[in-house]
């Protein structure tokens, strides 16, 4: 139970998220999927069939807990960033995770029935046993050893979450353990399927010794190569003209395969209100702060009441800083104010603050110090004092053992701690002990009082190096904020705009007058994460993609994030099905037709400078007015190649150029940027040495010619877009 341990080690915070996950699912989400008449509630369809939103918020919330347990386990991370609940973005990438994992476990499982592939419970085993699982190997969680997975701890786990439902009783760190691995095999399930239908393409692949002497040539020589480049944009638009017959034959040519799309989706138009401080909060506040700072400067010395009382964001205490501890806007006015001068109020823009501080002493402390130090805690103030006694004279007789003695006591040892650290360390909570520290004799044992809990501190000063100069200061910070008159009066004079237009034309006409931007958002469906990149705004979202929605339609003010006000309408519904050319794929008014223009266009070129070109020898295609030259070293096949002269990576030019000999030229050849005329240098051998047969396991395993992975990955693409069409309802209800 090495893990479980491990996590019940990690205190209340976990059981607390728990509960508030467990509570949220309770009071939040679950009426919504059993509000309905039906229980067979629906987040969308597979190949027409429905899929059921239980089995998504299964696991929806496995992925939650899994990620959660990834954290914990993350030994990158700090403590605060292990603890720290998930934000609104890092919900949405979890809920997508989910989504698609709960999408392609679905897609593989159907295919694997029909493949006659299945995955035992003995495969995963055999794949847990002997480390061979990518995706586990990728991600730190909680079975992860320096030896690999910990079987025992997963069998233990098991073995303990079915004796906790066998005897009705509930552990929160167990439970959410067990959903962690729930959703970890579900990984490890999916790609094992995936990589027995590798096997089977490879076992239905042939790999002859022509190809694999082939694949090992190409892959075996860098060239250094000179690039004649004809730029796309050297020719005029004007002698390469687009017809609307052609636009219309390759949109029906490849509708099929590149203008469906498989949900619903909506094109709207909107606008973002941000709320933010008027003159009159800014001065408001300014007028409190000199009341703080009049404060202060008539000698009250209450430096805790007066941060409590100024609503300040700084916790105050008055524990010994070096001037780098403190925020830039500080540590630039410190070294010039005198002990008990009050400094400020004054604006610090970076974070649109007003400020006061006041350092109320200043003195000379070691820049850093080797210490060694034991915390006796416990309730009985008693018991303190003799267990600290006794600790002492065990640390003070001749040849003690410090690691010995300390064992059983919170303890650091040899720790070398700056004075900007030490309060972060967590060792002291009280000037006075800080004080003792900084004046300690190294060598000698000494014990301090903490000041907010019953114990002590036994210490010992090993070494000391340099000088700081240190502060205590009372610092008082307050955010220009607005007010909720400033909140109402935005939000009454947006209402009002809104009121006043019967049609997103009026509203378009409207706008600018009122001081307001009308955005477009197109395409606005289930994967949509938010609305102009504000937090909060999924009602809107989920408001917009209602299947009752019609074009035209007025939201109402959406409140998000506690100071954006949002508005949509909508202006398009795009049912599922082929895209239309003059469909708007972004904000600039580009439509479907103009990236098929673009792309003809760009074909045009093409043919037009490779004609202009033909018949020519190479020493004539470099002398033409239009040609840039460079030469480029250190080509190899399968990696781009950098073309300056037009700032492009282009793929054809290793291509062409791991075909040809030394001293031969390639035809011109069309890339992403412009047509390339391409001339081998010299060409030079990385020096490997052919094996036919290790050569075939590369081809077929990491892709040489081809790349089976990325056949892989096609095929499952093709197979949610055409096989099983998949039919996203998430916003339903998530």
């Amino acid at each position: 139970m090495a893990t479980l341990q491990k996590l019940r080690n990690m205190g209340p915070l976990l059981v607390i998220f728990v509960g508030l996950a467990l509570f949220a699912f309770i009071a939040g989400d679950a009426w919504r999927l059993f509000q309905t008449d039906s229980m067979e509630a629906s987040v969308g369809t597979l190949n027409e069939e429905s899929l059921s939103a239980v089995d998504f918020e299964t696991i929806y919330k496995e992925c939650e807990n899994a990620q959660k347990m990834f954290k914990l386990s993350d030994p990158r991370l700090t403590e605060e960033q292990k603890n720290a609940s998930f934000g609104e973005e890092e919900m949405a990438l979890i809920k997508e995770e989910a989504w698609n994992i709960f999408i392609q476990s679905a897609i593989a499982q159907k295919q694997a029935k029909e493949l006659g592939i299945t995955v035992t419970n003995e495969e995963i085993m055999d794949i847990l046993n002997n480390n061979s699982s990518q995706y586990l190997n990728s991600i730190y969680h909680p079975f992860r050893t320096q030896n690999g997975f910990s079987t025992d701890d997963l069998n233990s786990i098991i073995t303990s979450y079915n004796q906790m439902l066998e005897n009705g009783q509930y552990d929160a760190n167990l439970a959410t353990l067990y959903s962690c691995w729930e959703y970890m095999k579900k990984r490890v399930v999916l790609e094992a399927i995936i990589k027995k239908q590798v096997r089977l393409l490879e076992a239905a692949t042939i790999v002859n010794p022509v190809l694999a002497q082939k694949n090992f040539d190409l892959n075996n020589n860098t060239y250094n190569v000179e690039v004649v480049s004809f730029p796309y944009s050297n020719v005029a638009d004007s002698l390469v003209a687009v017809s609307e017959k052609e636009i219309n034959n390759y949109y029906k040519e490849n509708k099929k395969y590149l203008y469906e799309q498989a949900n619903d989706s909506r094109d709207i138009k909107y606008i973002t209100v941000k709320v933010t401080p008027s003159e009159t909060d800014k001065s408001d506040l300014l007028a409190q702060m000199n009341e703080v700072a009049d404060t202060l400067k008539a000698g009250s010395t209450d430096f805790e009441r007066i941060s409590r009382i100024a609503r300040n964001e700084y916790n105050y205490n008055d524990l010994l800083w070096t001037k780098e501890a403190f925020s830039e806007d500080v540590q630039i006015r410190i070294e010039a104010a005198k002990v008990n001068e009050v400094v400020g109020p004054y604006l610090n823009p970076s974070d649109n603050s007003y400020n006061i501080f006041m350092a109320t002493s200043k003195t000379v402390a070691p820049d850093s110090m080797l210490i060694r130090a034991i915390v006796v805690n416990s309730q009985s103030a008693d018991e303190v004092t003799a267990t600290t006694d006794s600790l002492m004279n065990e640390l003070k007789k001749k040849g003690s053992n410090f690691k010995e003695i300390a064992k059983n006591y919170p303890n650091v040892d040899s720790l070398w701690i700056t004075s900007k650290e030490f309060y972060t360390a967590g060792l002291i909570d009280n000037v006075n002990t800080q004080k003792e520290i900084y004046n300690a004799r190294p060598g000698v044992y000494a014990a301090s009082d903490f000041k907010t809990i019953p114990g002590k501190l036994i210490y010992q000063v090993i070494s000391k190096k340099g000088k700081a100069d240190v502060y205590s200061t009372a610092i008082i910070k307050r955010t220009i904020e607005f007010s909720s008159e400033t909140y109402d009066k935005a939000y009454n004079k947006f209402s009002q705009f809104i009121a006043s237009c019967k049609n997103i034309e009026e509203v378009e006409a409207k706008a600018m007058e009122n001081g307001y931007r009308v955005q477009k958002l197109n395409d606005v469906n289930a994967s949509t994460k938010n609305i102009g990149n504000i937090p909060q705004t999924g009602n809107l979202i989920k408001w917009v993609l209602n299947e009752e929605r019609k074009a035209g339609d007025f939201s109402l003010i959406e409140e998000c994030n506690s100071e954006n006000l949002v508005f949509a309408v909508v202006t398009s519904i795009n049912p599922k099905g082929y895209v239309s050319l003059d469909k708007e794929i972004n904000n600039y008014g580009t439509k479907v037709s103009d990236l098929i223009k673009n792309q003809l266009t760009i074909d045009k070129k093409a043919a037009h400078i490779a004609a202009e070109l033909a018949g020519q020898n190479y020493d004539e295609i470099k002398a033409n007015s239009n040609a840039k030259v460079a030469t480029v070293n250190m080509v190899e096949y399968k990696k781009d190649t950098y073309i300056a002269s037009l700032n492009a990576d282009e793929p054809v030019i290793s291509a062409v150029a791991a075909q040809l000999n030394e001293g031969e030229v390639s035809a011109p050849v069309k890339g992403q940027s412009g047509m390339y005329v391409v001339k081998v240098l010299s060409k030079s051998s990385k020096g490997g040495s052919f094996d036919a047969a290790s050569e075939k396991e590369y081809i077929l395993s990491n892709g040489g010619l081809y790349s089976y992975a990325g056949i892989i990955e096609q095929i499952y693409q093709m197979s949610l877009q055409q096989v099983y069409p998949v039919e996203n309802k998430l916003y339903r209800f998530f």
